[in-house]
């Protein structure tokens, strides 16, 4: 019987590299080249002609009927003297295809019916066939114009813009075409013989032979590319789960049924017998598997219903037609998948084998413990945690390692694809036993950084060679282990966020974090750690030092052995409580003699093992620091007025020349640094003994939640101010200009120079709140409460040992929580014209304030100390440094570090919002972090308004009437708590980035604090 064509020519690849298989004996998805390439052939191997260009003896052996044709001249000549090696006597048809591409049977099936001497396949989907192709690539392949169906010209000459698409090595050739073969054999100029395959096509059309094109859009792949193989293997849900069921061992894919669209339409009836017949009569799962579902450019996951426990006998048709009908734009190739239902699940998720955000090397798996297998993917997940493994992490370093067995059928389904930006949808059931049930790809990479992987792995090698170095305690600090992290104390990750730019950093660094913070404790009455810096920097991350912080709340009486074991103490407690990260100084470590010490007391003897008389040296200490605070807060904020009248001096100073602009910046954070933020460090410490002692008055009852809430609704800060100077100006009180000059140096990213200062867009930031203020005059509120409970909370502050008058307690409350959003307000004018002036130094050499982000102050001294006068050493450190920044914002890490293996695999940390706030609201939501602040979609008015930080930046937010505020990070006593407590506004502070992304996601929020509760509604 006679084959479908009577002979085909595989044209071989060259010599290998040294120790390379040939490419045909290359295994893809645990197949050789060869052995796809005669899959889709399906002939004869004696009907197979194999052009080589290198004599392989291992092709020889394993593949003994293919004729092998040896091209030796292949050094010099093209892939068209390949072809003409072969002998044409007595070859009716004949089917030509480069030995380095993989395709489908029926592409060659469809090939030969069209009515043509030559037909070529090609490629109109070739620039986006997969991702990050090189254009070089691109540039230099055989591209063909026309094709659909008359091709008009072949060849890599063809400029890309002009290109219809690429052809992919693939000719069908019948009649003429061959006669024009056997003629080119002995009479083919030498200049043919080293053409491209596309060439002599071109050739054979020029000389009047039809050619027409089958367009394969994208369904073929080059083997020399890793994303194109994929692609290639990858498929609609069903083809991909049915391709890899008969490979994969580390885990089970379940049996299916899947059909077309086309299909149920033409026999319903059939399929629905061969799905009970296959399962049994049990339950299944009926789900999507549209061709437009999942792709390299683009996904759907989750657009399209997937139907659960569906009754096979009497839900099926009805699961069917919902599936079916959920698909947009469907087509009658869209599939629908039928399997068995999965019983018996202990966790289910998605995992994904590259960080979505920027392509980083984790494996970054989301599940659920609900015993559900669409909680995660179904986006009503309540209790979902996510797991981080770098990709090489050891098993044991897996941080929930009941999940090693599906990191390990990961790296099983990566090796089978030979791709490693996949998206898979899992369960596990009680033994342990992983299922898959999906595989995509991931539609978006973000990173262009070459070799990322092994550049973010030598960072996190030198992050813990960093840790290794800094474990041993400096010889002022106490205890074992330490733990850095980026919400305790002076937390980063709410000032200048977890990824700052280099300049904020080190701006926050020099004002506060390398010497004020110490100072200002040691003057406060603590343990003296200077010059211990409280930042370090891992991946390109701040990170407190938790020890040393913790150091710094002890004590200065305490001696160093009962210091020791408290730190050690504070420390592990921490470790066993990580959620507390951003309240340790409420629920940690006492930092001043509170209501409710006796609870301190309780842990301290009970768990910590100190006797009676060591905690009694702890709360005498702390008592004095209560007291020190009690009696410095009037002379801290009387400091401030040095500062304020320094700032018109300075700005008066003359600038003579370009780098004038600098030393006066740095003339104004000098100031700063010894006359604002010390003394602001001295008020914000206030500040928390003041709102530790009426949380704690809460918590043992001596006073009402509602006597708390109005105490604090009567406190008034500079947003109370600002309110009350809007509705001055809107009444014609107070100038425009006036106005605009005493709130103008606010900016959302208070050390960020990227971020507009309100004074840069005055009508954007402050108008708004000027015309808002004259429907925003706030009622005076009932302070009943406070003002009958407030007598037995000063007499309860003066039984622990604390003599004031009810007077000097109530001035200190108000004094401490208002004194601290004023010296804020005080010392970050310096910062906000200090800012100014340099981005203002920046214009000089056409420098932008985004690369001056990547300066550090040190480096703008030293440019102008080396009188740089055109800007390129600035723009080439700026450069330098923005390459680490990208690379660090792909490094993965815990918001807490507690170990080195934190630097392999972490649990991302689950936040407990500090909720704020006594009526439940439903409001849409916007997340600010999403939006750019010139946006027309900037509209928060009526809305639940989501920032990263709760920094005081945002406080234009108030004039807006939103509805409600919603932070990822903010600690209880942060700026914004005292913001939304003072206005009484709904409010959940420091949620964590793990609730933060699943919300950044929503429509619509319920925010209720009463009952402590965050949902999703839409």
């Amino acid at each position: 019987m006679k084959s479908t064509y009577s002979r085909c020519v595989i044209l071989g690849a060259g010599a290998p590299h040294q120790g390379e298989q040939p490419t045909l004996l290359e295994p893809v998805n645990g197949i050789s080249v060869l052995n796809w390439l005669l899959n889709a052939l399906a002939v004869p191997e004696s009907q197979i002609d194999l052009v080589l260009g290198y004599q392989s003896e291992h092709i020889a052996e394993r593949y003994p009927d293919i004729r092998r044709v040896v091209n030796p001249r292949w050094e010099t000549t093209g892939s068209a003297g390949s072809l003409l090696e072969v002998d044409l006597d007595d070859v009716e048809d004949l089917l030509v295809c480069y030995g380095d591409i993989l395709f489908r049977p029926q592409v060659v099936e469809e090939m030969k019916e069209k009515e043509a001497p030559i037909v070529v396949a090609w490629d109109s989907l070739w620039k986006q066939r997969y991702l990050d192709r090189d254009p070089r690539d691109m540039e230099q392949s055989e591209k063909i114009l026309g094709g659909s169906p008359a091709v008009h010209r072949l060849g890599s000459d063809i400029p890309m813009d002009w290109a219809s698409g690429e052809f992919i090595g693939l000719v069908w050739l019948t009649g003429r075409a061959i006669d024009h073969l056997r003629l080119l054999k002995t009479e083919a100029p030498e200049s043919l013989r080293r053409m491209h395959l596309s060439g002599l096509v071109e050739w054979l059309r020029s000389n009047g032979l039809p050619v027409v094109g089958y367009d394969v859009s994208g369904d073929w792949a080059e083997v020399n590319q890793e994303r194109d193989i994929a692609h290639f293997v990858l498929g609609t849900k069903a083809d991909t789960l049915a391709r890899l069921r008969g490979m994969i061992s580390s885990a089970i894919i379940l049996d299916q049924v899947s059909f077309s669209i086309s299909d149920w339409k033409s026999n319903a009836s059939s399929i629905m017998k061969s799905v009970l017949d296959k399962f049994n009569g049990n339950s299944v799962v009926v789900r999507s598997s549209a061709r437009s579902e999942d792709g390299f450019n683009h996904s759907n996951a989750g657009a399209y219903s997937s139907v659960l426990n569906v009754d096979i006998r009497t839900g099926l048709e009805c699961a069917v037609t919902e599936v079916i009908s959920s698909y947009q734009n469907a087509c009658l190739e869209d599939q629908v998948l039928i399997q068995p239902m999965l019983g018996n699940v202990l966790m289910s998720g998605v995992a994904f084998t590259r960080t979505l955000e920027r392509g980083g090397p984790w494996y970054v798996v989301n599940y659920e413990e609900s015993g559900r297998t669409d909680g995660i993917t179904g986006g009503h997940s309540i209790n979902s945690r996510t797991l981080y493994v770098r990709r090489d992490a050891s098993m044991d370093l897996v941080a929930d390692q009941r999940l090693v067995t599906l990191v390990r059928a990961l790296k099983e389904i990566e090796q089978l694809l030979a791709y490693d930006a996949l998206d898979v949808e899992f369960a596990l059931d009680e033994s342990g036993q992983v299922y898959i049930l999906q595989v995509r790809p991931i539609a978006v990479e973000h990173t262009n950084v070459p070799g990322l992987s092994e550049v973010i792995n030598e960072n996190l090698r030198q992050a813990e060679m960093r840790w290794d170095s800094l474990e041993p305690a400096l010889p002022q600090v106490v205890g074992t282990d330490p733990i850095y992290g980026v919400m305790p104390d002076w937390n980063p990750a709410e000032i200048i966020g977890t990824h700052p730019s280099t300049l904020a950093e080190s701006l926050y660094r020099y004002l506060i974090l390398d010497e004020v913070w110490a100072t200002q404790r040691a003057e406060f009455g603590y343990r003296d750690v200077r010059p211990h810096p409280l930042l370090v920097n891992f991946a390109g991350k701040p990170y407190i030092d938790v020890r040393a912080s913790f150091n710094s709340f002890i004590p200065a009486s305490v001696p160093d052995g009962l210091a020791q074991r408290l730190v050690t103490f504070y420390l592990n407690w921490l470790r066993q409580h990580p959620h507390l990260h951003d309240k340790v100084e409420f629920d940690v470590v006492p930092t001043c003699l509170g209501l409710d010490f006796a609870g301190w007391r309780n842990r301290l003897v009970n768990e910590a093992g100190l006797s009676d008389t060591e905690v009694d040296c702890l709360e005498t200490g702390l008592r004095q620091i209560t007291a020190n605070a009690i009696e410095r807060t009037n002379a801290d904020i009387g400091g401030l007025v040095r500062l304020q009248s320094n700032y018109t001096a300075i700005n008066e100073r003359p600038i003579t020349c370009n780098s004038a602009l600098i030393e006066k910046a740095k003339i104004l954070l000098d100031d700063c640094k010894m006359l604002g933020t010390l003394p602001f460090a001295h008020l914000a410490r206030s500040a928390f003994v003041a709102v530790t002692l009426l949380k704690e008055a809460v918590k043992t009852g001596i006073i009402s939640g509602s006597a708390h809430d109005e105490l604090m609704t009567t406190v008034r800060t500079v947003s109370h101010e600002l309110n009350a100077d809007a509705q001055a100006t809107e009444k014609g009180e107070m100038p425009w200009e006036v106005f605009v000059n005493k709130y103008g140096h606010l900016r959302p990213g208070t050390y960020d120079i990227t971020s507009p200062a309100y004074r840069d867009d005055p009508e954007k930031y402050l108008r708004p709140i000027v015309y808002s203020s004259s429907g925003s005059e706030r009622k005076a509120k009932s302070v009943g409460n406070w003002q009958r409970e407030k007598a037995a909370f000063f007499e309860a502050i003066r039984a622990k040992g604390l003599d004031y008058s009810d007077v000097e307690l109530e001035r200190f409350l108000f004094n401490a929580i208002e004194g601290r959003e004023k010296a804020k307000f005080i010392f970050t004018r310096n910062l906000s014209r200090a800012l100014d002036l340099i981005a203002k130094w920046g214009e000089k050499y056409s420098i932008t304030r985004d690369e001056i982000a990547n300066l550090t102050l040190s480096d703008l001294q030293n440019i102008c100390v080396k009188s740089q006068d055109n800007g390129d050493y600035a723009r080439y450190l700026a450069s330098r440094s923005a390459t680490q920044r990208q690379v660090s914002l792909a490094c993965e890490l815990p918001a807490l570090i507690c170990g080195r293996q934190d630097f392999y695999s972490f649990l991302l940390q689950a936040g407990q919002p500090n909720y704020i706030g006594s009526k439940r609201i439903v409001a849409d939501c916007i997340n600010l972090a999403q939006i750019t602040t010139d946006s027309e979609q900037l509209q928060v008015e009526g809305r639940i308004v989501l920032i990263p930080q709760a920094d005081p930046g945002y406080d234009w937010l108030f004039g807006q009437d939103i509805a409600g505020l919603v932070t990822m990070y903010g600690g209880a006593n942060s700026h914004m708590a005292i913001r939304t407590a003072e206005f009484g506004l709904p409010a959940a502070i420091g949620i964590g980035e793990h609730l933060y992304r699943q919300l950044a996601k929503a429509n619509v929020l319920e925010l209720d604090p009463p009952n402590r509760q965050l949902k999703i509604l839409y």
